[in-house]
C-alpha cells in the first residue's frame, strides 16, 4: 500500500518537472559591473573594477559608478568614484565626502546638463581618469597634481547597467537552449513570448518587444515607445528554421499603429494598421494560433 501511495504521490511531481522542461520563456539578466584592464603611458599594466551606483532620474542618461584600480605589479587598491556618460570621469579622492557627492551625484547647479560637467570637471582629486570609446578599445588620460599620460583598456565594451535577454526553449532529450534575444531583435530587453508552442517537431514561438523609445522622460520621443514582434520557428534540436519581424510603432521612426484583437482568437490573434508620417499604411497580422507574422 506504501508503495502504490509513493507511486501516485511521485507521478504529479514528474509531471510538473516535465511540463517545466517543456516550457518556453524569457529570462532577463542585468550586469552592473565590469573588470577592465589597461595601461598607463603604454608601459604601466593596471587593472580596473566598476560597479553601477545610481543613474540621474533626471535624464536617465548618465549614472555614477565606484569601483578600484591597482597597478598589476602592486596590487594596492586604489578606491574610485565617478560618472559615466559615454565615456567614463572616474576621481579618487582623499576627502571621502568628495567621493561620496560622486555617488549621488550631488551637484551644486541645478540643471541636469549642466551637472554633468560639473561633476566630470571637480577638482581636488589625487588621481583622475578620463576615457572614452575610440578606434575599437577605450582610450584617454590619467592625471594627478604633477602630470598627465595616455590611458588605454583593451576592451570594446564598457556598460554597467546592462540588460540582456535570452529565449529559453525546450530541445529533444529534455534539453533546454537559450538563445541571447539580441541576435534576433533590435532590442536589448523589453521581450515578452505572445504566443508558443512545443510538439515533437521542435518550438513555434511569437515574441513582442516593447519599450521606451529613449531614456530621457523629458526629451523628444520621452513618452514614445518602440514596438514590434518577431516569429521565430526551431526543430527539435533547436535549429532556427524560419524568421520574420515586423516592427509596428517607433516614435523614433515616425509610424504608429491601431491595434484591434479577432473575436474567438482569446486574444492570440491581432490585426495592426501602422501609418507612418507619410500617410502610408500597412496592415501588420500577428496570429499566435497558426503561428504567422504577415505584412501586407
Amino acid at each position: 500500500m506504501k508503495k502504490i501511495i509513493l507511486i501516485l504521490f511521485l507521478f504529479p511531481v514528474m509531471s510538473s518537472l516535465n511540463a517545466q522542461e517543456k516550457k518556453i520563456y524569457i529570462e532577463d539578466f542585468t550586469i552592473n559591473d565590469q573588470l577592465i584592464h589597461g595601461v598607463i603611458d603604454e608601459k604601466y599594466s593596471v587593472t580596473m573594477y566598476l560597479t553601477f551606483e545610481q543613474y540621474s532620474y533626471e535624464t536617465g542618461m548618465f549614472y555614477s559608478v565606484s569601483g578600484w584600480y591597482y597597478y598589476d605589479n602592486i596590487k594596492k587598491k586604489i578606491p574610485l568614484v565617478g560618472i559615466y556618460s559615454g565615456g567614463l570621469t572616474l576621481y579618487s579622492f582623499a576627502d571621502q565626502a568628495r567621493a561620496d557627492s560622486i555617488k549621488k551625484l550631488a551637484s551644486p547647479v541645478s540643471n541636469p546638463w549642466e551637472s554633468v560637467d560639473e561633476l566630470m570637471n571637480r577638482s581636488g582629486f589625487t588621481e583622475k581618469f578620463y576615457f572614452e570609446y575610440s578606434d575599437y578599445q577605450y582610450k584617454g588620460t590619467w592625471e594627478n597634481s604633477q602630470k598627465q599620460l595616455g590611458v588605454s583598456f583593451s576592451t570594446s565594451d564598457i556598460n554597467l547597467d546592462k540588460a540582456q535577454s535570452f529565449l529559453v526553449i525546450p530541445v529533444q532529450n529534455n534539453g533546454k537552449k537559450r538563445l541571447d534575444l539580441r541576435q534576433f531583435g533590435p532590442m536589448n530587453n523589453g521581450y515578452s513570448v505572445f504566443a508558443s508552442r512545443y510538439d515533437a517537431a521542435g518550438s513555434k514561438v511569437l515574441l513582442k518587444y516593447s519599450v521606451s523609445s529613449t531614456a530621457n522622460p523629458n526629451g523628444m520621443c520621452g513618452a514614445g515607445y518602440e514596438i514590434g514582434y518577431i516569429l521565430l520557428v526551431f526543430d527539435s534540436k533547436g535549429t532556427l528554421s524560419d524568421y520574420r519581424l515586423e516592427d509596428v510603432e517607433s516614435c523614433l521612426g515616425n509610424f504608429w499603429s491601431e491595434t484591434t484583437e479577432v473575436p474567438n482568437t482569446s486574444g492570440k490573434k491581432l490585426i495592426c494598421k501602422v501609418t507612418n508620417s507619410e500617410d502610408k499604411v500597412r496592415t501588420v497580422t500577428i496570429d499566435g494560433v497558426n503561428f504567422t507574422l504577415v505584412s501586407k
